[in-house]
């Protein structure tokens, strides 16, 4: 999986799920200019077919916007961009078609101003750069859709006015989406930084008191056993085979507390922590939990923390399965449910959201009575 995209999306899931109504209503202003433009200046039209194909294809663009914009779709791809530019110049091409020979007044053309609406319902979801060419290669069609249209105009001034004209909207437009794209990205990237720089900090704090904290539990550990079994050998002023045997028991025991508890992954601490709300098995025999990066485990503990908080899920009874494939890991998450399909994937489709950015491939099974993540991450 390549590395991932400088994107709003891409940097902040969860704001970009949040942007998904400003998505909704982009695309239904760009479709209310076109019907309201094409009825306005229905007088002027001669091939209705191809007026109404040019709404259509509009609304296309915006249909394949509203789907790659989904929690369910995501993250947002290029592809998808690519297929909203396709569509909108055909759009564009289909609206001249229906105007020929009878568009006089290049102002009242709505392909311009609709697609370039539609293209800031893009700006939470693509790099900046694309979105810029996108509306530059929309600009070249529309600019080329007036050269050929030029004869019809009435209006007696230079044909670079009639250009600048209808290009400007896709232009302003896109230019404003890739500017709210670029800075958001910025900003958040500063933000994150400023963040691992205090969380380094305060993880420094965190060791410390960690190493107190164990040092503590071993005393703890030696009070209850060790000290007991001292004091009796004291009292007593003589050592039997018992006794041996006693002490070869509790330094065995020692061994084995801190051996596991050296061991544990980060998964198991978060299985046995009596606050997570959720419980299960760990299976993780190459030790690569914690070969996931802190993006990783982040929206992985929020998915797991989350089968605790809510319900439709056995949150006792999860499963995770990391097992090393040649320069991966592959991971596996299971949990019953106690409801639908539907309700599943409805009631966890944030965390879903999350999860597909961060790692890329996830699949998700919702399929009744076992919710099923499958994905996987490169061993950092």
């Amino acid at each position: 999986m390549s590395d991932r995209e400088r994107t709003p999306q891409q940097v902040d899931p969860v704001g970009a799920l949040a942007s998904r109504p400003v998505s909704l209503i982009t695309v239904v202003a760009a479709l209310a200019v076109a019907v309201s433009a094409t009825l306005s200046g229905r007088d002027e039209i001669v091939d209705p077919a191809a007026s109404v194909g040019a709404v259509a294809a509009l609304a296309a663009a915006g249909l394949v916007l509203v789907l790659s914009a989904s929690p369910l779709r995501a993250p947002f791809r290029r592809r998808s961009l690519v297929a909203v530019v396709v569509l909108s110049c055909a759009a564009v091409a289909l609206e001249a078609l229906g105007l020929l020979g009878q568009n006089e007044l290049v102002r009242d053309d709505w392909s311009s101003l609709a697609v370039g609406v539609l293209l800031l319902g893009v700006a939470p979801y693509r790099p900046a750069a694309e979105i810029l060419v996108a509306g530059l290669v929309v600009a070249v069609v529309v600019a080329v859709v007036v050269l050929l249209e030029r004869p019809w105009f009435v209006t007696a001034v230079p044909t670079t006015t009639f250009v600048v004209v209808a290009v400007v909207p896709v232009v302003a437009l896109s230019a404003a989406a890739a500017s709210f794209s670029r800075t958001f990205t910025l900003l958040v990237e500063r933000w994150i930084d400023r963040a691992t720089t205090f969380r380094r900090a305060s993880a420094d704090e965190l060791r410390a008191s960690i190493a107190r904290s164990v040092q503590q539990d071993r005393v703890t550990i030696l009070n209850r056993d060790v000290v007991p079994f001292f004091s009796s050998l004291v009292d007593r002023g003589a050592v039997t085979a018992a006794d041996a045997q006693r002490a070869r028991d509790i330094a065995d025991q020692l061994r084995v507390s801190m051996v596991a508890e050296a061991d544990r992954s980060w998964l198991e601490h978060l299985f046995v922590s009596p606050t997570s709300g959720v419980s299960g098995i760990v299976v993780d025999p190459d030790f690569v939990a914690s070969a996931m990066t802190p993006d990783h485990r982040t929206s992985l503990r929020a998915l797991l923390v989350a089968f605790g908080e809510r319900d439709g899920v056995q949150a006792d009874d999860v499963r995770v399965d990391l097992r090393r494939v040649d320069e991966r890991v592959e991971a596996l998450v299971s949990v019953p449910t106690t409801v639908g399909e539907f309700v599943v994937r409805r009631r966890f489709a944030p965390w879903f959201a999350v999860l597909r950015i961060v790692f890329g491939d996830l699949q998700v099974d919702a399929t009744s009575p076992l919710l099923t993540l499958r994905f996987s991450y490169d061993q950092h």
